[in-house]
């Protein structure tokens, strides 16, 4: 048998098994068949075994020495082809011999590209939003849409000046669809996207958006949520008592902008309520941080019997109550 190298169509590798599965795409039908063949085709590519399909490598162009060889050959692809292919579909394709006759067979019957297949393509297109996705899986799944379109229609592979403009405008067509399909969320950074002169490419679109997106994931880590626990404590620990002395009246307890002697006093002031029994009075001055009203006023003849009554019973004063603390109701003469 004539030597086959590495690089000949019918090698081999020991690794290589008929039950290997060269993609994970399985052909399920029409809606399908277009990745599933370009993928198979790029995995055939690395196996050096491209030809079998196209009608390259055919039995009948190897010597006679080889064929047997091809044969081993032409049974690895077809097993590769059928491990992709669904279960529903493989029961009529394990009688095949001819890989590319097989191959065409398959093509005939799931390859349908016809104007209806393209125009539900276009609209996939269109109608795309990012939605609640990432930005990955929106433009992953935009840019598979995009290959099965290049792979659905021909272009022309001419260099020329004018086939040039018309390839720089469908890249630009495929720009504005990627920004178009952005939540509003982007529309700073799409704007300043739209004002670069020249416009970016799609992808450099695609690197600056992503790092917009970074960007916010990483604010919104780092920012520090409110300890309802800390803020509790705070607003509790700003409500302590004043222990200082008011500069306007020199009592302790309150400050000067809040002093009533200074700014009135309330309605409902204490003094104006009634008063306590007089075991009530035996409290520290301490306790008392404002003043008694200035409302509180005798005449000169009521001082007198106030006096008279005093050194009659003799009632201890207690230093620590003034004389505006003292319940004068009771003694005076009704």
């Amino acid at each position: 048998m004539d030597d086959v190298d590495f690089h000949h169509p019918l090698f081999l590798h020991p690794f290589d098994t008929p039950g290997t599965v060269l993609v994970s795409h399985r052909l399920t039908g029409v809606e399908n068949y277009t990745v599933w063949s370009r993928s198979l085709r790029i995995a055939l590519l690395a196996k050096n075994k491209l030809g079998f399909i196209d009608g390259v490598c055919l039995r009948s162009v190897y010597p006679e020495s080889l064929r047997a060889q091809w044969d081993r050959c032409n049974a690895f692809v077809l097993s590769w082809i059928l491990n992709t292919v669904s279960p529903d579909l493989s029961a009529g394709l394990v009688f095949a011999s001819d890989v590319a006759a097989f191959w065409k067979d398959l093509k005939d019957r799931f390859s349908k590209v016809d104007g209806s297949c393209i125009f539900f393509l276009h609209r996939s297109i269109a109608h795309l939003t990012q939605g609640d996705a990432s930005v990955f899986s929106y433009f992953t799944q935009l840019k598979l849409l995009w290959d099965e379109y290049t792979a659905l229609v021909s272009f022309s592979d001419c260099a020329c000046e004018v086939a040039q403009q018309n390839s720089n405008h469908l890249l630009q067509q495929r720009l504005f669809q990627f920004l178009m399909g952005l939540n509003e969320t982007y529309a700073g950074v799409r704007s300043q996207i739209l004002l670069m002169q020249p416009l970016p490419s799609v992808n450099r679109a695609y690197s600056m958006i992503v790092q917009e997106e970074a960007q916010r994931s990483f604010s919104s880590v780092l920012s520090p949520v409110p300890d309802p626990v800390a803020f509790s404590s705070t607003a509790s620990g700003s409500r302590k008592k004043f222990t200082g002395t008011c500069d306007f009246c020199k009592l302790k307890g309150h400050k000067k902008e809040s002093c009533y002697r200074l700014i009135g006093f309330p309605p409902d002031f204490k003094f104006n309520r009634k008063k306590a029994p007089p075991s009530a009075l035996a409290v520290s001055s301490d306790d008392s941080s404002l003043p008694p009203p200035s409302a509180l006023t005798f005449t000169s003849q009521q001082y007198s019997q106030i006096l008279e009554l005093l050194n009659k019973t003799q009632v201890p004063v207690a230093p620590a109550v003034s004389c505006a603390e003292f319940d004068f109701a009771y003694c005076l003469p009704s």
